[in-house]
């Protein structure tokens, strides 16, 4: 069946349905998959990221809509205006669902409105709200707001007033809760002048086979049910493998600075778990509730960190104190900012004050209160924008000589679990086509004591260098067909709860038709294939910043150590079957069924 996407033209304000070609479906699924197909198929390389062309699209994968559990998320994707290369954000919740339902696999935004406005879609019919009344307001309020305006069975997406004031690196936040992440996306929403997305959904899609559909589900819910993994990431969600990166010398201190922090101790899984009750939450039904949040006494709600928080927060910008990490990544979602680029952005203007480089010395490290202070003026309007708005990757080129300990890869911020500690992590932050972000391929194996035994290739610890290519391939192509299954990549992966096999045969039984795990091993290896087509066009080579390529920690378990990242590379670009330079082949596209026509 064709995909069938909603193009909402923001200038005119008028919207039309085009179903894509029926062998886009074939080759790529949905999801992720299309868009990326429509980014690398539509998108005139001229265009730039704030270009009116340069199109914000929105998807939801094949499962989506079926009542099936841990489909209910989406993807955002775009030019990103860090990188210029594709940019995806990944959100959880039901969002997706209501899409779909709505008889939409992919939301198209075009062009540039004139005013802020709400984009409106009910089953299908689209109408616009103007926005001025949520201008200024947090998302969990303009969630609130629109849902009592519209309906509780409207799913909404927002930003918050960091995107309204310009930060480049300003996220979308689903139904007050989720963020999508990493950044990138957000900006292009604000400069399009759209404050929210509001979807309702009533059409239900059935599965073809619902009977082997229930099967599928019930084998993955029996796993869950023993697993001590998936206990863990039920009750600490990715904080769990905070203790563990610890333990490795990941978390590191001072922009990387210090390979061990006398504070980082104390800010284990454990004590951000008994900081307060607590309510589950994540895509809908999924058997696994993976996000929290914690309950304040007046009943509100509080987003519980997750593991990039703990590290950035915690370990890069140096916050001892628990309450102030929670108050800090809860600031991140309420004012629509992604964690990750923040406290990068945080923790690197406070190493270019240590230096002399910055002179206002306002961010001491550690200092809570600054921080925290630092964080509110991302969502306030200034008259003269503030340099931490820009993200790391420009502020290196305002403050000279700073690019060596700037945590960027291709403009995107690196996310705070040092690479030194894991050969892994190090390939897959250099290598990712939206940027040093390894959340791209969610590989989290190296962080476990026992990975689970489908993973190719024998484990090795996080330091060595066997393995390492095969089993980051491995992650990329599964993240990339759950995504455009449209299966939560966190049940899936960082829970790693869900075999290949098992996703080959949810998707069968759904659509209808044959399909085989290398079927789908295949659909994913033409995605990152895509995509890195669309990185070689535009974006600088693999590499990681000076730092941690060229000075190893002093102390703590990573020290002395360094990503071989050359060997690394090598050995990832044969197994792709791309050329040493990293360039998937004429020959290998053709096999894929991607060659230029």
């Amino acid at each position: 069946m064709p995909l069938r996407m909603l193009r909402v033209m923001l200038d005119t304000q008028q919207t039309q349905i085009e179903e894509l070609p029926p062998d886009v479906e074939q080759l790529v699924l949905g999801g992720r998959g299309a868009a990326t197909w429509l980014l690398a198929n539509r998108l005139a390389p001229q265009t730039g990221p704030l270009s009116p062309a340069n199109p914000l699209i929105f998807s939801a994968g094949a499962l989506a809509g079926m009542d099936i559990p841990g489909t209910g998320g989406f993807v955002v994707s775009t030019r990103s205006p860090l990188t210029r290369l594709i940019a995806h954000s990944w959100a959880h919740g039901s969002w997706g669902n209501a899409l779909r339902r709505a008889g939409i696999d992919l939301l198209v935004l075009e062009g540039q409105g004139t005013s802020w406005s709400v984009v409106c879609i009910d089953d299908g019919q689209v109408h616009f709200l103007p926005a001025d009344d949520l201008l200024g307001q947090d998302t969990r309020v303009t969630e609130q707001r629109l849902r009592q305006q519209l309906g509780d069975d409207y799913r909404v997406v927002c930003l918050g007033p960091a995107g309204e004031a310009g930060v480049a690196y300003s996220a979308i936040i689903a139904e007050g809760t989720y963020p999508a992440e990493p950044a990138g996306t957000g900006a292009i929403m604000a400069h399009k002048r759209v404050k929210a997305i509001a979807v309702r959904g009533t059409n239900q899609r059935q599965p073809a086979d619902p009977a082997r559909t229930e099967a599928v589900i019930a084998n993955i819910t029996r796993r869950v049910s023993v697993s001590d993994l998936a206990n863990n990431i039920r009750q600490y969600g990715s904080t769990f493998y905070s203790d563990h990166a610890g333990e490795w010398g990941a978390l590191t201190g001072k922009n990387g600075q210090e390979g061990r922090g006398a504070h980082l101790a104390g800010l284990g899984r454990t004590a951000f778990a008994q900081r307060g009750k607590r309510e589950p939450g994540g895509c809908s039904a999924n058997p696994i509730p993976c996000y929290h949040t914690y309950i304040k006494r007046d009943g509100s709600p509080m987003a519980f960190p997750e593991l990039e928080a703990i590290a950035g927060f915690g370990g890069w910008c140096g916050i001892s104190n628990i309450d102030s990490i929670i108050f800090a990544n809860d600031l991140c979602l309420r004012l629509g900012l992604d964690v990750v680029a923040t406290s990068a952005a945080i923790g690197f203007m406070m190493e270019c004050q240590q230096r002399g480089l910055n002179r206002s010395g306002t961010l001491p490290w550690g200092d809570d209160d600054a921080i925290l202070l630092a964080i509110e003026r991302l969502g306030q309007r200034q008259e003269k924008r503030d340099v931490l708005s820009l993200g790391v990757g420009e502020m290196k080129e305002i403050f000279f000589g700073s690019e060596e300990f700037a945590p960027q890869i291709k403009g995107m911020a690196l996310p705070a679990l040092d690479p030194r500690a894991m050969h892994e992590i190090a390939l897959a932050v250099a290598t990712s086509p939206i940027g040093g972000d390894y959340r791209y391929a969610m590989a989290y194996e190296e962080l476990l004591a026992e990975p689970p035994a489908w993973l190719p290739d024998e484990p090795s610890h996080p330091q060595a260098i066997k393995g390492k290519a095969v089993r980051l391939i491995w992650h990329e192509r599964f993240a990339a067909a759950l995504d455009a299954a449209g299966l939560c990549r966190r049940l899936a992966l960082l829970a790693y709860q869900v075999t290949p096999t098992e996703l080959a045969e949810l998707v069968a039984a759904a659509l209808g038709r044959a399909i085989s795990a290398s079927d789908m091993a295949r659909l994913g290896e033409r995605i990152v294939t895509l995509e890195r087509i669309f990185a070689r066009r535009d974006g600088p080579p693999d590499m990681l910043p000076t730092r941690w390529l060229e000075t190893p920690l002093s102390e703590g378990r990573a020290a002395g150590h360094l990503p071989a990242l050359d060997d690394l590379l090598g050995e990832y670009y044969r197994r792709h079957g791309w050329n040493k330079a990293g360039d998937p082949t004429p020959e290998r596209l053709v096999e894929l069924g991607l060659a230029p026509r």
